[in-house]
């Protein structure tokens, strides 16, 4: 009860009072089952806005957040668990397949372009983390398209994109998983509908 609720106060927190957030293409993450879940990254907030809206998510997240053991614990109560950036980190990528794997209607939540993207950039490099998991694990990617760094109380877009299919037996062919993971960045910003803001 106390995890559900403190939830609830977070998401009415960053969801209708610091943000105006709105919803579009929710039946594509609802629908998918099992998957792969591609945002773009721009805020600290977009982690929590992906996660208000899906049973059993998982997210994956750079490691430095779990220093401290208390925010550390906290992260690991929600389904968080750490990922080394810059270098292989197998451990992680294994446990990742696991969960998948394991876990029933599991949805894991892989920023592609691995780190925040700053306002002078339009657009960071696909990392091919996200489609190594989901070629190995044989779960669609489904991209997602956040405004990008939203000023406090303005309106955010959350827009879910339709599920993509990943080539299974490619998790070890390195051209094809970058050729994959470019594909699945574009998807990404393809979302981005200013019109409806």
């Amino acid at each position: 009860m106390i995890k559900k609720g403190f939830l609830a106060v977070i998401r009415f927190l960053f969801s209708h009072v610091l943000f105006r957030v709105k919803y579009l293409g929710l039946e594509n993450i609802q629908n998918a089952g099992k998957c792969v879940v591609c945002p773009n990254h721009s805020t600290i907030f977009d982690p929590f806005w992906v996660y208000f809206k899906s049973k059993n998510m998982w997210i994956m997240a750079k490691a430095e957040l779990f220093k401290n053991k208390l925010l550390g614990a906290l992260l690991k109560a929600y389904n968080v668990f750490p990922i080394k950036r810059g270098q292989k980190d197998a451990g992680s990528l294994i446990h990742a397949i696991n969960v998948i794997e394991k876990e029933e209607d599991a949805k894991l939540l892989v920023f592609i372009e691995g780190t925040r993207i700053k306002k002078d950039k339009e657009r960071g490099k696909a990392k091919v983390g996200p489609a190594f998991i989901a070629s190995k694990a044989g779960v669609p990617v489904i991209p997602v398209h956040i405004t990008k760094n939203p000023k406090l109380f303005s309106k955010v877009i959350v827009k879910f994109g339709k599920p993509i299919d990943i080539p299974q037996g490619i998790h070890d062919k390195k051209e094809e998983l970058q050729k994959e993971s470019n594909m699945i960045l574009e998807k990404i910003y393809e979302l981005d509908d200013k019109k409806v803001l």
